[in-house]
């Protein structure tokens, strides 16, 4: 393992995060002296410290090895990963690493199509939905709103909530979300 370059990614990731060396050791299980020798380049870390500190960020062990583009990176419409696909309801990833503590999401509805219910809940982020185009009903807690492009909600993704496209046409909504619902929570100090 190139040490430096490991410890150049660890210390770039840790302050994109506005975390300090202490926080960083705590959620990785090991010293915030040890976190400082890694990001010197001043310790030989295992694979499973490696593997904890990714974990403690978020993120895939790998990426601690991947350089970043300094100016940031640009994700064609056509290049978006697909995380899942109905014939009625698609969502796309527009985050991508090493963003760990917000995700993006781009979902395209078809008319009269949507996704949860009265009881659907996942987590507990703050999520917030940004209609990009069409029409949208979109159902939180016992209340209801009408959504048209421009308009966006946030909530706790632990409020029950749907949403259905409403519209005549194909809908499209901005997703962002925070931490990803499917990261846990962190824990107190």
């Amino acid at each position: 393992m190139d040490e430096s370059n490991l410890g150049a990614r660890v210390r770039e990731l840790r302050l994109l995060r506005q975390m300090s060396t202490r926080e960083l050791a705590r959620r990785a299980s090991i010293s915030a002296g040890y976190v400082s020798q890694i990001e010197n380049g001043q310790a030989n870390s295992s694979l499973d410290v490696v593997r904890r500190i990714a974990s403690a960020f978020g993120v895939q062990w790998t990426e601690l090895f991947s350089a970043q583009p300094a100016l940031g990176a640009v994700l064609r419409r056509a290049e978006r990963p697909m995380l899942s696909a109905g014939n009625s309801v698609r969502h796309f990833r527009i985050t991508q690493p090493p963003l760990g503590n917000v995700e993006v999401l781009v979902s395209e509805y078809e008319p009269g199509h949507g996704e949860g219910d009265e009881s659907y809940t996942h987590g507990d982020s703050q999520e917030v939905c940004v209609v990009l185009k069409g029409r949208f009903r979109f159902h939180l807690g016992d209340q209801e709103f009408l959504l048209e492009p421009g308009d966006s909600l946030d909530y706790r993704s632990s409020t029950p909530h749907s949403i259905v496209n409403i519209g005549d046409g194909p809908g499209e909504a901005l997703w962002v979300v925070t931490p990803p619902s499917d990261m846990p929570p962190p824990t107190a100090d």
